[in-house]
């Protein structure tokens, strides 16, 4: 699995691929004075680290297929593109295609580098991240506080275009309808490791157990919404 940067995202775009029902296909053209923007060698899972002119970040990755391929696909004009793939995935809000098609080639360069190269359609998939935060309390009152902090905090982290898994909710109950502790602590590590990302609320026993195995994961591990905001890469491969 590579990651790769893809600077050209204007602000008003990386919003909406931060919004819940935002775009699920990123459009990209090859530059026939660029091998780098060869769009056919991604790969399933690939990071696509996108960031605007702002200096924000929202990373992505590239989405598998269910025969195991990188949905990535290629099309000779953005009016085939947008017709195989859906306006609603690619531009969402608009209605109009003449309109979608001008959106698709309104970046500079790209109507001509279309006609030479053509367009790909590249599916996107959000990062998941686990929230890792106090759960136990001496009362129950502070239990239902520590379950709405994390709520709260798997709230913020989706509407900066990631997918929070919040075990404080997600879990609560289990151990009173079958399992045991033990079994559900398992159950959270198995969704760590299937986790992009670790964000770390507060400590305790158990959050300090979660934390260490991220660790030993190698998960970027954050405490805050403005360093998921400007995640740098963790190895930069190429530009996109």
């Amino acid at each position: 699995m590579a990651e790769y940067e893809l600077f050209k995202i204007w602000p008003d775009h990386l919003k909406e691929m931060r919004m819940a029902g935002r775009k699920v296909i990123d459009i990209r053209v090859p530059d026939p004075d660029d091998d780098r923007k060869d769009y056919s060698r991604l790969k399933p899972w690939d990071i696509l680290h996108f960031k605007d002119t702002n200096g924000e970040v929202l990373k992505m990755k590239v989405m598998r297929t269910k025969g195991g391929e990188s949905y990535v696909n290629h099309y000779d004009s953005a009016e085939e593109l947008l017709i195989n793939e859906g306006i609603e995935n690619v531009w969402p809000g608009v209605d109009d295609f003449d309109e979608a098609v001008e959106k698709c080639l309104q970046f500079p360069g790209y109507k001509e580098r279309v006609e030479q190269k053509g367009i790909y359609a590249i599916g996107l998939e959000k990062l998941l991240i686990y929230v890792a935060g106090p759960y136990t309390a001496t009362t129950d009152k502070g239990v239902e506080e520590n379950v709405l902090k994390a709520v709260k905090t798997g709230i913020g982290i989706s509407k900066l275009g990631y997918l929070a898994f919040v075990p404080h909710s997600a879990l609560q109950g289990w151990e009173k309808l079958g399992l045991t502790e033990n079994e559900c602590i398992a159950l959270e590590n198995d969704y760590i490791r299937k986790s992009d990302a670790f964000y770390f609320i507060a400590p305790s026993k158990g959050t300090n157990a979660e934390r260490k195995l991220a660790l030993d994961l190698g998960l970027d591990i954050f405490a805050t919404y403005k360093s998921l905001k400007y995640w740098k890469p963790a190895n930069k491969n190429g530009n996109r």
